[in-house]
């Protein structure tokens, strides 16, 4: 399930009159391991560039992909976002596993 909210004022627009937004994913991407984590992911996206960042679980590192201009390669299509999270999530996934043992 995804729910998006307006960025935040001090949060710059990507253009004048653009309307980027906040938007948490969560839930299971199909094909996800069973058992394998799986927190609420964030990412700001604007449908009018057809651009997002690479979703992450921190809304603070969210906001720093989509602010700062040394992060513009973690700037991906918005075409790209299923993908993105499941290999966010996978990376998740294998950082969770040496520990469970």
């Amino acid at each position: 399930m995804q729910v998006a909210r307006p960025c935040p004022a001090d949060v710059p627009l990507c253009k004048p009159g653009h309307r980027p937004q906040i938007v948490t994913t969560t839930g299971a991407p199909s094909g996800h391991q069973l058992g394998a984590p799986c927190p609420p992911l964030i990412h700001i996206e604007c449908h009018q560039c057809q651009l997002a960042t690479v979703p992450s679980p921190s809304l603070a590192i969210a906001e720093l992909r989509w602010t700062d201009p040394t992060k513009a390669e973690l700037l991906i299509s918005i075409s790209h976002l299923a993908r993105a999270r499941a290999d966010v999530l996978a990376r998740l996934a294998a950082v969770a596993a040496p520990q469970a043992a």
